[in-house]
């Protein structure tokens, strides 16, 4: 049944100046968040393509997600050129850095945003740009946002260990030298994803070497660039695939 309250504040909210991303809280306490389609201009434009397909690709992977049965912040009103979802709690790097949470909790989330991933591949779909920021915990479930390269896949294929290696990337990114919610996050794909996929991840890295090799060279002219830095780190680990995982467990 329509919520006119809600209603009222979304349009409220549309008449305002434009904003991709807006929250909207309602009187009563609930929290959501308002998306657009992002406006570019010719140059973004080209640099980050047409804004409207990834929109379109976006809801599309929410609607598959939740008709999946997965976790994602499922979208509670929609228009031809917005969608509105429900806050989904804080995303992971506000987690890790919340000092009232303890190590265990924050452990949790990061296991749990690895078993999403695993079950989201079990689905065949790829998430396309898992970063440990598009990640939300309510405290019972990570919740998968932006969508804006979501796509059908076949289980087990390489964009699927390429979603593993960019969530290890975003998370080497963060924290270079505490790897304990990486590690958590990798456990918890391990023991929810396809058969192989670990192993797929390692393949994947051993091809990536090269690039890794190129990023050591580019730090040297961009010793601030912590996305360089990380390249390294996640090929060398992820090269290990499971075995690590097992290390690390005994």
């Amino acid at each position: 049944m329509p919520d006119p309250d809600l209603q009222a504040h979304v349009q409220a909210a549309l008449a305002e100046p434009f904003r991709r991303v807006r929250k909207v809280v309602l009187p009563d306490g609930r929290r959501f968040w308002l998306k657009r389609v992002e406006r570019l201009s010719g140059r973004m434009r080209l640099q980050k393509g047409d804004p409207a397909r990834a929109f379109a690709a976006e809801r599309e992977g929410l609607r598959a997600l939740e008709g999946a049965g997965l976790p994602v912040a499922a979208v509670v009103l929609e228009g031809p050129d917005w969608m509105l979802m429900p806050d989904a709690g804080p995303v992971l790097p506000e987690v890790v850095a919340d000092p009232s949470r303890d190590e265990a909790g924050k452990l949790a989330a990061f296991a749990r945003a690895g078993r999403a991933l695993g079950l989201l591949h079990w689905a065949g779909m790829v998430h396309g740009r898992p970063a440990v920021r598009d990640i939300c915990w309510d405290g019972q479930e990570a919740r998968f946002i932006d969508l804006e390269r979501f796509r059908p896949a076949r289980r087990g294929g390489l964009w699927q260990a390429a979603d593993v290696v960019m969530l290890a990337q975003t998370a080497f990114t963060r924290w270079p030298g505490d790897a304990r919610w990486l590690e958590a996050a990798l456990a918890g794909y391990a023991g929810n994803a396809p058969p192989g996929a670990m192993a797929r991840v390692a393949r994947l890295a051993r091809w990536l070497t090269p690039l890794g090799a190129l990023a050591g060279l580019l730090v040297r002219v961009k010793p601030e660039s912590r996305e360089l830095r990380a390249v390294g780190l996640t090929l060398r680990r992820l090269r290990h695939g499971e075995a690590a995982i097992s290390v690390r467990k005994s």
